[in-house]
């Protein structure tokens, strides 16, 4: 699979910013576009910019809620202007963000061989393929973007987001400060949002002081992201000050109350010692969990992982992965199937499952311990030495307990 994103030292170097009205955080710009509805509700320019604003707000949020009104407003444009092409692509925003994936996709499909040379349509294609998992059309389709607008910020931004991908988080901060360099500085969220994704990168290279000060001046430009509270805990936890990391965890789960913020928390919790308020926050996840395991937006990953390791059940984790992995073969859901198979005692067919996500490119800590807990068990040193210098070039100085069992035979020793 190609690694190298064929763009010329020219563009690199180039400083011309993209040109754009200006903006105001996300919040503040769905206000202005509610307002502009509410006095022109026959405008399908003010609906496409109404969903345009949501589909930015519930990029920080997260909240499913957000997408879903979004895509309510590009319905209402389609409505006054069947077929116009803005709103049917902010529509395959949104149901990429409520994961609709396969309606996403033909939508995707549709607008990029209606106008093959919008770099929109390809940015689409670019995000559909990795939830499927096609990382090399994905690829393609973001190396079209640059061949046909070089130094445009989306090129930039999708070829980052392979780069994590594919295990290059020097290369995915550099392109994303070169994507915050071409964005008007009157873009507030946009500047903060890329300002967190180059955090996060910098801090998987094992730079805390450097990530931390990147989400400093997120947090000036858009000073109540979720995305940025989001990242700070990372990084709390990043540097064991678990306490504030499950404070920061608290006040994500506030703003956007879903499952998944609520596991979240709970696991940090955990993490901080907490460990009696934990195991009820863990509970109330099950529940929720379940009942949206079979809705296109759900909490399955996080419910695998904790039938795993939190409340073992091996049997109800494999089953849920097996379904997962029928629907999507991205690699979190690979990676989740693997586990599964792990603690069912399948180690061989893991290891397995798990080379496929190394293949990609994939050095999440996560991972890296996964594959060194496989590979102990399939007798594998050489993966494990080699895994163990990797997490410690990243800063991480072990793995955690495998699971609330060995903890518990720990404590009893």
């Amino acid at each position: 699979m190609q690694r190298s994103f064929s763009i010329s030292a020219v563009t690199l170097l180039a400083s011309s910013l993209l040109c754009g009205q200006a903006s105001a955080p996300a919040r503040l710009r769905v206000a202005v576009g509610e307002k502009r509805v509410a006095s022109d509700n026959k405008s399908r320019e003010a609906y496409n910019d109404l969903a345009f604003a949501l589909c930015r707000l519930a990029r920080d949020t997260g909240d499913i809620a957000d997408f879903q009104k979004a895509e309510l407003a590009a319905d209402k444009s389609l409505e006054l202007s069947p077929g116009n092409y803005d709103a049917r692509k902010l529509l395959a925003t949104a149901l990429i963000g409520e994961h609709e994936y396969e309606r996403a996709r033909s939508l995707a499909l549709e607008l990029n061989h209606k106008v093959p040379d919008d770099i929109a349509g390809w940015g689409l294609l670019v995000d559909v393929n990795i939830a499927f998992g096609n990382y090399t059309d994905a690829e393609r389709a973001a190396q079209w973007i640059l061949d046909l607008r070089r130094g445009s910020t989306l090129g930039f931004v999708k070829a980052a987001s392979l780069r994590d991908i594919f295990g290059d988080p020097e290369g995915a901060a550099e392109f994303y400060d070169e994507a915050s360099r071409r964005t008007a500085r009157s873009d507030l969220d946009e500047q903060s949002w890329l300002l967190v994704q180059e955090a996060r990168q910098v801090l998987a290279l094992g730079k805390p002081e450097r990530a931390e000060d990147l989400l400093k001046q997120a947090t000036s430009f858009f000073p109540d992201s979720q995305t940025a509270l989001t990242a700070f805990a990372e990084l709390r936890n990043w540097q064991e000050q678990y306490v504030e990391a499950a404070a920061l965890r608290e006040r994500k789960y506030q703003s956007v109350s879903d499952a998944g913020n609520l596991y979240d928390w709970a696991e940090a919790l955990d993490r901080s010692g907490d460990k009696q308020k934990a195991t009820t926050l863990f509970q109330e996840f099950e529940v929720r969990a379940k009942a949206a395991a079979a809705k296109p937006y759900n909490w399955n990953l996080q419910l695998i992982y904790y039938y795993c390791d939190r409340k073992p059940d091996e049997v109800a984790a494999l089953q849920l992965a097996e379904r997962e992995i029928k629907a999507r073969q991205d690699w979190p859901r690979i990676e989740a199937y693997a586990w599964s198979l792990y603690r069912n005692g399948r180690y061989a067919e893991a290891e397995k499952e798990l080379s496929k996500v190394s293949s990609i490119g994939v050095q999440t800590p996560e991972h890296l311990c996964h594959a060194s807990r496989i590979a102990q068990k399939t007798n594998n040193l050489g993966t494990v030495k080699q895994n163990a210098k990797k997490l410690a070039d990243a800063g991480v100085r072990s793995c955690p307990p495998e699971s609330v069992r060995e903890v518990a035979l720990q404590a009893g020793r």
